[in-house]
């Protein structure tokens, strides 16, 4: 009876002692993104009703629980629909366009909302195959970062030659812009011809000036 007592006490003592609760020290992909939600977006011209409706029904097939969609044209700066569908995503969520010109008129608009989503960690997706988010690897959200930075630098360097040039004709008394100046031999034959009374286009058929250029000439004079 002892020994069954003892054999009894000590399986209950490596029962308690081997008996724990297993818990990863990190979350598989699919309990860390459980409650994450498809968002998606649908963007159609005015005149393009049949084309809005099949995106639609195309996201909602792919797992959307929300579409958020409207009619506007690719250029307009502000999207108000795509706005919303980004200001509804968090953490972990992703958002899923057909394709990329369905919410980008260009590059750097894209690489923009691309890097804004990957900040928040959440993922850009489109049907025809393209992917962005953060947790793909760090060597893709830099890709990203660099594009983004590189597209940037070409628009500052643009404006920076703009200004040095700007400057340059400045400084040597050029026109800074519009049509080049006319001599000022010209501007007084355009002022002694309106004084005799000729028309603005009779002006122009003698001199071959530009009507725009005549007027601020003759307006100019008045002035002074």
């Amino acid at each position: 009876m002892f020994f069954y007592l003892f054999i009894d006490t000590v399986k209950n003592i490596c029962n308690k002692t081997l008996t724990f609760k297993f818990k990863r020290k990190r979350l598989l992909l699919s309990e860390k993104y459980k409650s994450s939600k498809a968002i998606g977006y649908a963007r159609a011209t005015h005149n393009e009703y049949e084309y809005l409706e099949d995106q639609i029904k195309i996201l909602k097939e792919e797992g959307c629980s929300l579409v958020f969609s409207e009619f506007i044209s690719l250029d307009e700066e502000i999207k108000p629909q795509l706005n919303q569908a980004i200001n509804c995503l968090s953490k972990g969520d992703q958002l899923i366009i057909t394709q990329l010109d369905r919410a980008f008129k260009n590059k750097k608009e894209c690489l923009r909302t691309i890097n804004k989503l990957i900040k928040k960690d959440i993922k850009l997706r489109t049907l025809t195959g393209f992917f962005a988010a953060n947790e793909s690897s760090k060597a893709n959200s830099s890709i990203f970062k660099i594009l983004y930075e590189l597209d940037n630098l070409e628009d500052k360097s643009l404006d920076e030659r703009k200004k040095e040039q700007l400057l340059r004709r400045k400084l040597s008394g050029n026109n800074l812009g519009g049509r080049p100046k006319i001599s000022p031999l010209k501007e007084s034959l355009v002022i002694r011809l309106r004084n005799e009374g000729y028309s603005y286009r009779s002006i122009r058929s003698q001199t071959g000036i530009a009507l725009s250029t005549i007027r601020r000439v003759i307006l100019d004079g008045e002035l002074t």
